[in-house]
């Protein structure tokens, strides 16, 4: 079901009104996850409490490093904030598709694209600067890059589906 408007040179917009829900869903439990992942290291972050590493054994040492601040913050703090602040904007797209004339699709990617370019860098920090690896910064990280793999997807094919060619172009 869609509704039709002509735009210049004879395209035609559809405003879709049942896309497909999958990248979204998708990247709202992915964002879930990592929200889960970040609570853990914040949990032991406040609690002082020993951070069970099931590989390797580095998250000691990237957890007690100078870079597990930000500004003063604890990185496992922003990313509490950041997952959840992922996590709202993936339910509210599925219910909408703006929120106040800003476009959910767009916001979620551009969360998502900050959460990856955020993962990348604390992966280069532990890797060239510390020497070690967080299992539990790698998993953000990898859920960092499927988050923005959904959002893209659902981005990129809202796009495609916005814009149709009009009918006299296919005959």
């Amino acid at each position: 079901m869609s509704g039709c408007g002509l735009l210049p040179a004879g395209r035609y917009m559809t405003m879709q009104t049942q896309d497909a829900p999958l990248p979204r869903m998708a990247a709202a439990l992915l964002a879930l996850l990592g929200l889960l992942d970040a609570a853990y290291l914040a949990l032991e972050r406040i609690t002082g409490g020993l951070i069970a590493c099931p590989v390797g054994g580095g998250c000691e040492t990237v957890q007690s490093s100078a870079y597990a601040l930000l500004f003063g913050i604890p990185v496992a703090f922003i990313g509490v904030a950041g997952y959840a602040l992922l996590l709202v904007v993936a339910i509210l797209s599925l219910q909408s598709s703006n929120l106040g004339g800003i476009s959910l699709d767009a916001l979620l990617l551009a969360l998502a694209s900050i959460a990856l370019l955020a993962g990348i860098y604390f992966m280069y920090v532990q890797v060239a600067l510390i020497g070690a690896i967080c299992f539990w910064c790698a998993i953000a990280a990898l859920l960092d890059l499927l988050i923005w793999l959904a959002a893209l997807m659902n981005w990129r094919s809202n796009r495609q589906g916005a814009m149709k060619p009009p009918l006299a172009d296919h005959m």
